[in-house]
């Protein structure tokens, strides 16, 4: 088996050094790839319960939803989300922690761009305390609907979700199970079946209708588990008590005949049902369930929840009322705004940043346009900021210290061993190559102290590795070519020369170096322009007015060898490549000189990328091994490499 195959199949791996890439500042090294774009995208899967209907309340594309939703999950390193039998994806316990910490941080984010143009002085942050468990429930969007609403008449008013097991002190504005509060409204049950609706029950379902059904219900608050235990116990029937969300009840009732789901209409969330399933309200008894609002300093907006919520009530099967979206300022843009803030200057804070100039320049125009005003005033000196920068700036620090507090949290409850480490790299020659070797020995050392952690090892040519990385597909690169780009880092981590390779036995060329004037005349078989190596190549030899005409073009390293052996032509390949097995092959090697030609590999990164434990260990292995004086000697760099040549 290969090296690579080794490390694709049954590699272990860890985490690259920070001392490899020190950030500039702890704002900058600790910051992650989500955006709050993508946050929202989270919730809406988790509220929607399908990448179809998500896809479709956002006005994306499938596929997009399902980037955002796997780049969160790569970030924070929790498995999010589970997929049932039909099309339906579930919540994990990890996906609904992150939806209520993902719902408080996007409300305090698109409070803070409604409140900023409102041109209000002062804000006030009131959480409000919602049952956890229940993400999309009539209760759930309607502290969104009485936001909107706030937004018109009180927009110095954040209203912040926050999600608890247990019923709110009678201090706090929230909702409760029982009659403990001052205000409430009229919940009910509403009974889930998978099938069509029957005639008779469009009106409603009586006890005496559920004997013969086997109720399935979701972890509920403890007044409603006693009370729908008790009418369990009225209409003679039993109930199967889940820990699952009302997702996964639903999921299990449809493949089970004979059962329904049994949940208040308060709590029940109508975007998990469509034409699978039918929903109808249960018969008007004592044990229905009890709503109510504690107000705690804040009785007007209490009195709003509760409407809100009688309303949605009053609909039929509960349908919620649409709410209007406001869009947050970007992440980007929050975190150029604060060190622009902070430093003063452009070029210090572009530098603090990790980006160009030019490019901070034009995200600070942006900024300035969504905020609707002048932040900064330019001068030979610098950067002056306004009065309402300042205001920006107090605003947005509680924003960004709860977006950094949240990522921790979720981080730290996260199972990194879960996620594997996924490095792209170019193709290999083979296993005798220097880029099989120095990987093969980092592993080789970083593998004996991480047993638990996995290595995906992606292969391609540089071009769509640097997507990959953009896009977030891959951790890191090898890379065989250096580009100036503000959102990635790249750092050389070996260099080899190029030289002609021809077969010993064709007398092409005389034993020793060649000319790079020579090259040119070679019959010479070549990767194509989409290859790093031949953009390399023409690239050299156009700094000194040679062309290259390759009489055949081969993308296929190993393919190049093989038709060079048999054939009367050369090809051109990394020295390092071939310095190990031109033995075996047959094959002479000729350096280019006058001038040399050195290809750099580099490793590359995201900037804005947090990285593992795992993964930092991982590349200062990685960088070591390609260090090693060994490795560019033909040295066998470890003992089980010398003892069996791995076969290409």
């Amino acid at each position: 088996m290969s090296a690579f195959a080794c490390v694709r199949d049954g590699g272990r791996t860890d985490v690259l050094a920070e001392a490899m890439f020190p950030a500039t500042s702890d704002a900058v090294r600790s910051r992650s790839v989500i955006t709050f774009t993508q946050i929202g995208t989270f919730l809406a899967l988790v509220r929607e319960g399908s990448v179809v209907r998500a896809a479709a309340s956002l006005g994306l594309g499938r596929s997009t939803v399902s980037a955002h939703a796997k780049l969160v999950a790569d970030d924070i390193g929790h498995q999010h989300f589970r997929r049932s039998n039909s099309a339906r994806v579930l919540p994990t316990e990890a996906g609904l922690e992150t939806y209520n910490r993902f719902r408080t941080l996007l409300a305090h984010a698109t409070f803070c761009a409604r409140f900023f143009r409102s041109g209000r002085a002062t804000p006030t942050f009131t959480p409000i305390l919602l049952p956890s468990g229940f993400p999309g429930s009539l209760l759930d969007r309607a502290v969104d609907r009485i936001a909107a609403q706030l937004a018109m008449q009180r927009p110095d008013i954040c209203l912040l979700p926050t999600y608890v097991r247990d019923n709110p002190a009678a201090g706090d504005l929230g909702f409760t199970s029982g009659a403990t509060g001052t205000l409430s409204a009229a919940d009910r049950w509403l009974l889930i079946r998978a099938g069509r609706q029957n005639s008779d029950e469009a009106a409603g379902v009586g006890l005496d209708a559920l004997a013969d059904v086997k109720l399935h219900a979701p972890h509920l608050p403890a007044d409603a588990r006693a009370r729908l235990s008790a009418l369990a116990t009225q209409a003679k029937t039993t109930v199967a008590w889940s820990d699952d969300t009302l997702a996964g009840v639903l999921a299990e009732i449809a493949l089970t005949p004979g059962t329904a789901a049994i949940i208040p209409a308060s709590l029940f969330n109508p975007s998990l049902v469509d034409e699978q399933f039918t929903v109808a309200r249960v018969e008007t008894t004592h044990l229905d369930p009890v709503l109510a609002v504690t107000g705690g300093a804040f009785p007007d907006i209490a009195r709003l929840l509760r409407d809100a919520v009688q309303a949605s009530l009053d609909q039929p099967s509960g349908v919620p009322f649409p709410v209007p979206q406001t869009r947050p300022l970007s992440l980007k843009y929050c975190r150029s705004f604060m060190v622009l803030y902070e430093e003063g200057n452009v070029g210090r804070a572009a530098r603090r940043l990790s980006i160009v100039q030019p490019a901070l320049t034009v995200q600070l125009h942006h900024i300035e346009a969504q905020a609707g005003c002048r932040l900064f005033d330019r001068s030979h000196q610098g950067l002056r900021a306004t009065d309402r920068a300042a205001a920006l700036h107090h605003l947005l620090r509680p924003l960004m210290a709860r977006f950094s507090a949240t990522l921790r949290h979720l981080r730290a409850t996260a199972d990194k061993r879960a996620m594997p480490i996924r490095i792209g790299m170019i193709p290999a020659l083979d296993d005798e190559s220097l880029m099989s070797q120095g990987f093969a020995a980092a592993l080789h050392s970083w593998s004996r102290q991480h047993p638990d952690d996995v290595l995906r090892v992606m292969e391609g040519y540089s071009g769509t590795l640097m997507r990959w990385l953009q896009r977030g597909l891959v951790d890191f690169a090898l890379v065989d070519r250096y580009v100036a780009d503000p959102d990635l880092a790249l750092e050389v981590i070996v260099e080899d020369t190029l030289a002609v390779v021809t077969s010993a036995a064709s007398g092409l060329l005389p034993p020793g170096p060649v000319s790079l004037g020579q090259v040119p005349r070679l019959p010479l078989l070549l990767p194509s322009s989409r290859h790093g190596l031949r953009t390399l190549l023409m690239h050299s030899l156009g700094r000194h007015g040679l062309t290259l005409q390759p009489r055949i073009e081969v993308d296929s390293m190993a393919a190049c060898l093989n038709l060079v052996k048999i054939g009367d032509c050369a090809t051109i390949l990394p020295t390092g490549s071939v310095n190990r097995s031109r033995h075996r092959r047959g094959l002479a090697i000729h350096e280019i000189k006058d001038p040399q030609i050195v290809r750099s590999v580099c490793l590359a990164r995201a900037r804005s990328k947090p990285y593992r434990d795992a993964e930092t260990a991982f590349l200062v292995e990685l960088r070591q091994a390609f260090a090693s004086p060994a490795l560019h000697t033909g040295q066998p760099l470890l003992p089980f490499l010398a003892a069996m040549p791995l076969a290409s």
